[in-house]
């Protein structure tokens, strides 16, 4: 067990201060014996004492109990990492390591969530079922004592899992749509636990998910290789815009393919209808104009002037209210020429 030393801290504080012990107990209206049983580990101070204490030393609770959190820290990630190695291959080994360490820790965060990975992966792998009311014990005290978001998820993920295979299909529906709407967290875990309509729910909009995170990480790594010489303190040295500007276009066509993979083409003929989202359509359009873009900075003029004619085509088809709003759509098509170079769109 971690020894609390706070007898020999006081009187280190003690003296630090440059104080007697009678001077101390003066202060804290106790008696001189009783700072001298505190120092010397005979006895404790009350509850109350402690803050008063910690106060006159004008230090923090830790420092008072001698009681080094990083260090500790330290010792249990020590731990953890080596019952790693025994993780997969001797799981109930792993177990072991983990309980022991939690009798000299008792409640540690850390271990209880390795724990309660540990009891996950057995479920999963082994369809190990007696852990279960300790895997919802376990998680529900991480799900409501740790500060750690991810940690977090993850103990609400596992809770349904439990709940699942005690055939508790409601309990495990409500902790899952617990999870945050933020990073796709809640919906891959529906996709992943549940059944149905709900598990169609949560792969529906977890794909919608991760096609916009695709297609925009495209764009963004086009741009990256686009606009390499407006800051030539970062580009790589040996790189000119005939090896760059070949890059973009790759990354910007990879981008676009994505985008109209998932059209809804079979099911509308409008194309203003077949975008998942408001925002697709700008995405769509948009590639269309880096490409045009890269075209011009290679030579390829004629190759230029069709993708933007492309681009001008669809912004004009994807928005209903082109027309009544040509003027604004227009101000916001040509600021992205002007922005790659391709100056405006007459037409």
């Amino acid at each position: 067990m971690t020894q609390i030393n706070i007898g020999n801290k006081i009187r280190e504080l003690r003296k630090k201060k440059g104080v007697t012990q009678e001077a101390l107990a003066s202060v804290l209206l106790v008696s001189p014996q009783a700072i001298s049983k505190w120092e010397m580990g005979l006895t404790y101070p009350d509850m109350e004492m402690i803050p008063v204490l910690a106060g006159y030393f004008e230090v923090s609770l830790d420092i008072l109990f001698d009681y080094d959190v990083k260090e500790m820290k330290a010792k249990i990630q020590k731990i953890i990492d080596g019952a790693g190695e025994y993780f997969f291959d001797d799981t109930q080994k792993f177990v072991e390591i983990i309980q022991s360490a939690l009798q000299e820790y008792p409640g540690n965060e850390e271990l209880l969530a390795a724990l309660l990975n540990a009891y996950e992966y057995t479920l999963r792998d082994q369809n190990d079922l007696t852990h279960l009311d300790e895997m919802i014990e376990l998680s529900q005290k991480i799900i409501t004592e740790s500060n750690d978001f991810i940690r977090v998820c993850n103990a609400k993920d596992i809770q349904a899992a439990a709940y699942l295979k005690k055939d508790e299909y409601a309990k495990a529906k409500e902790v899952l749509e617990s999870l945050p709407l933020d990073y796709n967290i809640r919906y891959e875990a529906m996709a992943f636990r549940l059944s149905g309509r709900d598990k169609q729910e949560g792969a529906i909009w977890s794909r919608c998910h991760h096609l916009q995170g695709l297609y925009q990480a495209c764009m963004e790594e086009g741009n990256s290789w686009f606009f390499m010489d407006k800051h030539p303190e970062v580009t790589f040295r040996d790189y000119t815009p005939a090896d760059y500007i070949p890059e973009a276009l790759k990354c910007y066509r990879k981008g676009l393919r994505v985008l109209t993979t998932f059209l809804l083409a079979d099911y509308y003929d409008d194309p203003a209808d077949q975008y998942l989202w408001d925002g697709m359509q700008t995405f769509h359009w948009s590639f269309h104009q880096c490409i045009a873009a890269c075209h011009k900075r290679l030579g390829n003029t004629e190759d230029c002037e069709q993708e933007i004619a492309e681009a001008y085509r669809l912004i004009s088809v994807v928005w209903k209210d082109f027309e009544e709003n040509r003027e604004q759509y227009m101000e916001y098509f040509n600021r992205y020429l002007r922005e790659y170079g391709l100056g405006e769109y007459v037409r």
